[in-house]
């Protein structure tokens, strides 16, 4: 079958109180705020890929799944100043789950104000090229 997807629009994630969560994701990750769609929910962008959609809602779940016991992220994220976003984090106070070289680049884990996990990775090589290249 011919590829009938074109590309990943915009990926959502539950957050509790909208607003904080937009304060926090522009503040700590560097992502811009957009005019919100409605009082439930907003769309934040980066430089590149697909927009953030954050859902307000008073339902306890989160952004994860388990593997072999083990929480993993569902948004993954390249960056090439991993460190400065480690120093940062660490600078105020968030929960940082994992922090290492893994051989094709440095990886980060950690959990936002919501308790939605995220990964950041600076692959290794030239440029900082994909890990899937």
């Amino acid at each position: 079958m011919p590829a009938i997807l074109e590309k990943l629009e915009h990926m959502q994630i539950p957050v509790r109180d909208l607003d904080e969560s937009i304060a926090w994701y522009v503040q700590h990750l560097g992502f811009t705020s957009h005019e919100q769609s409605g009082q439930d929910h907003a769309f934040l962008t980066l430089p590149e890929g697909p927009m953030l959609m954050l859902w307000e809602t008073q339902e306890d779940t989160h952004a994860n799944f388990t593997y072999q016991g083990q929480t993993m992220p569902v948004l993954l994220y390249a960056t090439s100043q991993i460190q400065a976003l480690h120093d940062h984090l660490k600078n105020h106070n968030v929960e940082i789950t994992f922090f290492q070289n893994e051989g094709f680049g440095w990886v980060l884990k950690f959990i936002d104000l919501n308790g939605n996990m995220w990964g950041v990775i600076e692959p290794n090589g030239k440029n900082n090229a994909s890990i899937y290249a």
